[in-house]
């Protein structure tokens, strides 16, 4: 996948503005709790979205998504 964040051209897949905020708390190593209780939604919502992004970016785990994501420039770098 070329890229995750922007305007969707070719198919490509991408992050919704609340997946974009989610992503940042993971980068930060926040817990599904703590950024659930941070965005006043529940945990199964914030595991939600992010199984969503992983399916989108084509990564199997937490780790290979950030990873991705600070590749793409979406994350400031690990």
């Amino acid at each position: 996948m070329d890229q995750l964040a922007g305007n969707n051209h070719n198919g490509v897949a991408l992050l919704t503005f609340r997946e974009m905020e989610i992503l940042s708390q993971l980068a930060e190593g926040k817990t599904s709790k703590e950024i659930a209780e941070h965005f006043s939604l529940s945990k199964h919502t914030v595991d939600t979205h992010r199984r969503k992004m992983l399916k989108k970016a084509g990564c199997k785990n937490t780790v290979e998504l950030l990873s991705k994501s600070s590749q793409l420039g979406l994350i400031s770098p690990l």
